[in-house]
């Protein structure tokens, strides 16, 4: 059965980290596709991606975090329990991505100053969607051969391979240290215990169900509540879903 993933971060780090991992997925699918249509959608969110190192101290959030979790997996050297391999793998990763965010400068820096991408920034929230009358130089940009436009997209997102990797190890860490739970809901409710431990609640529901998950974190409790679509009722509703919380 087809089912949708929900992730609903407990604080604004993760947020964070869950925002910038979605902004670079969907950069790396709009660099594949050759089309004009697709390329000028990749420059925009190469802009929006600056606007968000700007807005965000993503630097420091990414350092503290990877030697948190450095220290933890850290501990776990001496248990007979633990892939020492892939412990020293995740160990070492994260001490050379710290070394070289330490060493990087401000992020929106690593593309701020391109000619092309300070010309998409000018003029992207004008309406029209930059045209040719706005952007002489984007026009010519985008009239290049396909290839050549890919490439230099793909440069530009090479230059931010240390942030990307950062954020896709802190949340496979926090994924994967969740275990999912089988629960049904009461009248579209469902509620358990919490601890400031748990970074990030995922919820499976199945794709047929008419309903979203929308989930409340406070200190000591969780809730989720069900929201219909379109003219579903909750009322009489059991549904089943899984959730995991996960402590990181």
């Amino acid at each position: 059965m087809s089912t949708v993933v929900y992730e609903y971060p407990t604080n604004q780090t993760t947020r964070k980290f869950l925002r910038l991992e979605q902004l670079f997925h969907t950069i790396g699918q709009l660099i594949e596709v050759q089309t004009p249509a697709t390329h000028k959608a990749a420059l925009f969110r190469l802009s929006e991606l600056i606007d968000f190192f700007d807005r965000n101290d993503v630097k420091t959030d990414l350092i503290k975090e990877l030697e948190r979790q450095h220290q933890l997996l850290s501990r776990l050297a001496d248990s007979p329990a633990v892939d020492s391999a892939k412990l020293n793998y995740f160990t070492n990763q994260m001490e050379k991505l710290s070394a070289s965010l330490v060493q990087m400068g401000r992020p929106g820096d690593l593309l701020r100053h391109d000619p092309v991408l300070a010309a998409v920034r000018q003029k992207w929230s004008l309406g029209g969607a930059c045209c040719p009358v706005d952007s002489p130089l984007l026009y010519h940009f985008l009239a290049q051969p396909p290839e050549v436009i890919q490439s230099r997209l793909h440069e530009w997102l090479r230059k931010t391979r240390c942030l990307r990797t950062s954020v896709n190890v802190i949340l496979k860490l926090y994924r994967e240290s969740g275990e999912f739970k089988t629960v049904l809901t009461q009248q579209g409710r469902y509620q358990t215990e919490m601890d400031a431990r748990v970074k990030l609640v995922i919820v499976r529901i199945p794709a047929t169900v008419p309903f979203i998950p929308e989930v409340s974190v406070g200190t000591h409790r969780m809730t989720l509540n069900l929201n219909p679509v379109g003219n579903a009722s909750v009322s009489d509703t059991e549904v089943q879903l899984q959730i995991a919380k996960c402590r990181a």
